[in-house]
């Protein structure tokens, strides 16, 4: 099985033109940002990529799109499995397995079958089904509702031999330390999507940040990711927490509209999972937090790391 690079994985987000469908040159676009600013990987066809909302046809697009245009220069962890019933399930993992991701992502609220506690069971069709060279990754999606795993389940990930990523929402670091511990020396990943506890996880043992706020500023977590040793990480943290708070607004709204506002991205603020209702102050936070992401990029030149 090949291994993914560690590091910082942005939740991709997808562009819709005005006709409604993708935009695949401001994907392009996206892509390249996201190579120049340092990260480490792309989690594709995720909740960001708003992928409930796509079809099958156009999940597979944009899948290949992705992995032709990346070309090698990142891992790229992709999910994109999102049907109900389990041979469903199956038969969509297996169209995504042949666009060759360096994970394919599954969902732990999907693998359980509509709670229907039948997780390991269809945990193991899917390890003993897909193809054995083919890393597989865990996320513990909010949506349609939120499945964290046991203590138990991530073990049996572990054990597998299989899973190379898991995006990590459960939020809990007594309970991220216990899944350290559970995943040392197994070769699987945990990357961790909770800001606030980003450094410390990273000194317990965990692989990377896969999350929200990597769209905004990604260059701001790969720098901190690489220097999580030095006082400037510390100092750093405290921001990127606070910043965060914009994602409690019309995500993905706001993240699309900050990209193309701040960032020269082609992206236009058209979504399908949620409206264009974002209060008009909005727009004043998204500024603040552009003042404030080059206020620390202006700091990083001034540590000269």
């Amino acid at each position: 099985m090949k291994r993914i690079n560690k590091g910082i994985y942005p939740t991709m987000p997808v562009a819709f033109g005005e006709d409604g469908g993708i935009d695949y040159d401001a994907m392009g676009e996206l892509i390249e940002w996201y190579a120049a600013s340092g990260v480490d990987g792309i989690f594709a066809l995720c909740h960001s990529t708003e992928t409930h909302c796509l079809t099958m046809e156009e999940r597979i697009g944009l899948g290949r799109f992705v992995m032709k245009r990346v070309a090698g220069r990142l891992s790229v962890v992709m999910g994109g499995v999102t049907a109900s019933a389990h041979r469903e399930q199956l038969r969509e993992a297996e169209a995504l397995a042949a666009l060759e991701p360096d994970a394919l992502v599954l969902l732990t609220n999907r693998i359980d079958g509509e709670r229907k506690d039948c997780f390991e069971r269809n945990l193991y069709d899917f390890i003993e089904k897909l193809p054995q060279e083919l890393p597989l990754g865990a996320y513990e999606c909010p949506q349609p509702y939120k499945r964290v795993l046991t203590d138990r389940e991530i073990a049996l990930l572990a054990e597998s031999g299989r899973f190379a990523f898991i995006k990590d929402t459960c939020c809990d670091l007594g309970q991220m330390e216990r899944r350290a511990a559970i995943a040392a020396g197994s070769g699987f990943g945990l990357y961790n999507a909770n800001i606030a506890t980003f450094l410390k996880t990273l000194r317990l043992g965990y692989d990377g940040f896969s999350g929200i706020m990597a769209n905004f500023h990604p260059d701001l977590f790969a720098y901190v990711y690489r220097h999580r040793e030095a006082p400037i990480a510390e100092e750093l943290e405290p921001y990127l927490t606070v910043m965060s708070l914009i994602e409690c607004r019309s995500y993905p709204i706001c993240c699309k509209e900050y990209l193309a506002r701040y960032e020269g991205l082609p992206i236009k603020p058209y979504c399908r999972s949620v409206s264009d209702s974002n209060p008009q102050t909005t727009a004043y936070e998204l500024e603040a937090i552009h003042l404030l992401t080059e206020r620390l990029r202006s700091r990083i030149r001034e540590a000269g790391q």
